[in-house]
């Protein structure tokens, strides 16, 4: 191993980020964060972690990295809400992290971002959640990463070390839809009904859930993308179904009282609709229904 080992630097150390976190650290690799706020006396970021059906809550540190001099950084893993990423590319190119370094942003929502740095996205369908101070993983899902970063030769090791069951995706950008479209589903309507994943498999949302979800197929048709409503209906069943304890992060927003990416969602694509002449009023309704409750 060199002197100073080419570390991942984690920005955004929420549920999904410390997921990321636990297994890069668990396959003994390094790992440093980028605290929100700098502390000259913080020297880890701790934080208690469940993982898939254990018992047992670890302790787990991520050194924070209070160093002007970002050289021993391999890439960057985004984890942040959609609508702080025009922030955090900016505070990269404040510090100087190397321009080539290559960055993976896994986000809900969809935003256009315009950046010349090389970033591949990043989607993943676990389920976690965080209360009472701990970070547990609740529900088995996937996690895809755009292929290109296999000309990462060095990082392509590392994740396949780390995640050995991620998917090096050729058309990332159709896996990011249809995860967008599942969100524009799932995270609004667990949000309005306060309720669980699970709960939005109940008869009394069958009709709304088939109506939001042909609406998005129209809205995807209309952009290129190959979805039809019977596929995406049993999707959005399955994640429900696979992460039916869980919390959707935007239930967890609304409830610690933090920004939700309702923008970055159902507001996205009701704009997609808008420029595209698409009527969506299952989403408007929905979308107006949770201004009307949260965005007061």
């Amino acid at each position: 191993m060199s002197e100073h080992p080419k570390q991942l630097l984690l920005v955004g150390a929420g549920a999904i980020g410390q997921l990321i976190a636990h297994q890069w650290q668990c396959a003994k690799l390094p790992i440093v964060t980028l605290p929100r706020s700098p502390s000259p006396h913080a020297d880890f970021f701790d934080y208690h972690f469940r993982d898939y059906q254990s018992a047992r809550t670890e302790l787990c540190r991520i050194p924070i990295i209070n160093d002007s001099d970002f050289s021993s950084i391999q890439a960057v893993f985004i984890a942040v809400k959609a609508y702080d990423l025009e922030s955090v590319f900016r505070r990269l190119d404040t510090l100087g992290v190397p321009h080539d370094r290559p960055i993976i942003c896994a986000h809900n929502g969809l935003v256009d971002l315009t950046t010349s740095r090389p970033c591949y996205t990043w989607i993943t369908t676990h389920g976690v959640t965080r209360s009472n101070r701990v970070t547990e993983h609740k529900g088995l899902g996937s996690d895809w990463i755009d292929a290109r970063i296999q000309h990462h030769q060095q990082l392509t090791e590392q994740l396949h070390t780390a995640f050995p069951k991620l998917h090096f995706d050729a058309d990332i950008k159709a896996r990011q839809w249809q995860k967008f479209c599942l969100n524009c589903v799932i995270n609004p309507l667990t949000a309005v009904n306060q309720c669980l994943n699970g709960e939005l498999l109940k008869e009394q949302y069958h009709e709304q859930r088939r109506m939001l979800v042909s609406e998005l197929v129209s809205l995807s048709q209309a952009l290129g993308y190959r979805l039809n409503t019977a596929d995406l209906l049993v999707l959005v069943e399955q994640v429900c179904e696979a992460t039916a304890e869980n919390q959707s992060s935007m239930l967890s927003d609304i409830k610690a009282n933090r920004k939700t990416e309702i923008k970055a969602l159902t507001g996205y694509a009701l704009k997609k609709a808008a420029e595209l002449g698409v009527n969506l009023p299952t989403h408007a309704a929905l979308y107006h229904q949770f201004n009307q409750l949260y965005l007061r």
